[in-house]
């Protein structure tokens, strides 16, 4: 069935990530934390340095800059129609091959997702997903080699009217979100955060689904530690280095 139609089901709805390595493309290996239910605003991870922000949605959607503990999320919005295979918005691109991408609108006004700040249901209203093959690339660039990131996502389906299961098999660097955890309308879903070490100016993650489409509501990337807080600790090395020669030159 078409990734579109709304499907009622209550089975459990996951998302796994991976990072898959692609040609010609940078995957570097990324320790994931342990995925958190979705519970207010101070789930937004502060740590380091913004590099960028996006809240994914429908085009059919008012997307906006959406700014949640501090952390503002700029609009990524993907087209159904016509379909298009890849969107590309500041430094990122979210693409699939051979298939389209899809937008969607999850939103929900009861339970605990009704609960949420304004703000941050506007950054978990919609999403976006892959049609068929099920796989989705999240492509970061504007990366420094040699710099370690922080990576936070967000998968909720607070409709809780789209099966997007899905399943991983030969992934060794994984992480599985469930994007309802009461499989019922006003459900929330999961966030998890990765760091990795940049091995060049990008990092391709993928998104894999089994039979159905994935799901990314939102996501940031931010520098750790802040790039100035490095050099200034090279720096610092450096200057200790040199003092120490000299104080040997001297005796």
């Amino acid at each position: 069935m078409h990734p579109l139609y709304r499907l009622a089901t209550a089975a459990l709805v996951a998302l796994t990530l991976s990072t898959l390595a692609l040609p010609n493309a940078h995957a570097a290996a990324i320790a994931w934390g342990t995925p958190q239910t979705i519970t207010g605003d101070s789930d937004v991870d502060t740590t380091g340095l913004l590099v960028y922000a996006y809240n994914v949605g429908s085009s059919t959607a008012v997307l906006s800059t959406v700014t949640v503990n501090g952390v503002a999320f700029q609009p990524f919005p993907i087209t159904n129609f016509p379909a298009q295979p890849s969107f590309t918005f500041g430094s990122v691109t979210i693409s699939e091959s051979p298939g389209f991408l899809f937008g969607y609108n999850v939103a929900s006004s009861s339970g605990a997702y009704g609960a949420l700040s304004p703000a941050y249901r506007a950054l978990l209203d919609g999403g976006g997903g892959a049609g068929i093959p099920d796989t989705v690339t999240v492509s970061l660039a504007g990366l420094s080699s040699g710099q370690q990131y922080l990576f936070q996502w967000w998968a909720s389906n607070a409709a809780n009217d789209i099966n997007v299961t899905t399943v991983t098999g030969s992934a060794t660097n994984a992480v599985t979100l469930d994007s309802n955890g009461t499989n019922t309308a006003g459900g929330l879903g999961q966030f998890v955060t990765g760091t990795f070490t940049a091995d060049g100016v990008t990092q391709d993650i993928t998104l894999t689904g089994a039979g159905n489409s994935p799901l990314i509501n939102s996501f940031q990337i931010r520098a750790v530690p802040e790039p100035t807080t490095y050099a200034s600790l090279l720096a610092g090395l450096a200057c200790g280095g040199v003092s120490m020669w000299q104080r040997k030159k001297r005796a």
